[in-house]
């Protein structure tokens, strides 16, 4: 019977209770997720406190779009893009290493020089944005000049509390839920003439990125030459 066939499939008898050890673990389920999405046009990156991951990106044609579409898969993040007239060093990955500690899935890459200055080295060409966890973000950039812009994915470290020197229970659960102090995003970003943004972020906005199906609300800032779109 129909029952019967259920029931060598599934091994589990219609309308019956289903096994713990049939039951995947959250490590388990992400680790589906990550390989799954890594298969695609989406790239994973790790953020580490004090180690952002940055992308390079060559602009030719002043006016061009950069457009970009990502997933905070894990903890709080902070979204940066800054232009450089200098062309970075070679990228220095995986800072960890050089302890002796292996990185998990994903790569960490920074090309900003520790000795460059802000404001004088490079500049900021939007204002920092703060992407909580299970976020997803859609978003654009029109480039004023050529040159090098960077986007980077920076690890927001939760406030300590002004009055008192005992960390706060939010701290405290921030501190549990974020292990080892890692952040974890999926990202694709393309670069469009001008001439073919409108159609392109037509279709781009008009969908979400892989993780924010079970998206509750959806909020939208808009700034100066540029358009952002979060997603719950």
């Amino acid at each position: 019977s129909y029952g019967t066939l259920k029931y060598v499939q599934c091994e589990v008898p219609e309308g019956g209770l289903v096994p713990k050890s049939l039951y995947r673990t959250a490590e388990e389920l992400e680790n589906d997720e990550i390989r799954l999405w890594t298969e695609t046009i989406y790239q994973s990156a790790s953020i580490f406190k004090g180690a952002p991951h940055e992308l390079l990106i060559e602009i030719i044609d002043a006016s061009s779009v950069i457009t970009w579409d990502f997933d905070v898969c894990k903890g709080d993040v902070i979204f940066n893009i800054y232009h450089s007239k200098r062309a970075p060093q070679p990228p220095r990955k995986d800072p960890l290493a050089t302890h002796g500690i292996t990185s998990p899935a994903g790569n960490n890459v920074q090309l900003i020089d520790k000795s460059w200055l802000l404001g004088q080295d490079y500049s900021m060409v939007e204002s920092p944005l703060t992407c909580k966890e299970g976020e997803s973000v859609q978003g654009s950039h029109v480039t004023r000049w050529p040159g090098f812009y960077i986007l980077q994915w920076k690890f927001h470290s939760m406030p300590a509390c002004a009055t008192t020197n005992l960390p706060r229970v939010d701290d405290v659960l921030a501190t549990l839920q974020v292990s080892s102090h890692k952040c974890k995003v999926m990202y694709y970003t393309e670069v469009l003439g001008s001439e073919d943004f409108r159609g392109s972020m037509t279709s781009l906005e008009s969908s979400h990125s892989g993780f924010s199906q079970l998206s509750a609300a959806t909020t939208s800032s808009s700034q100066s030459q540029s358009s952002s779109m979060i997603s719950r």
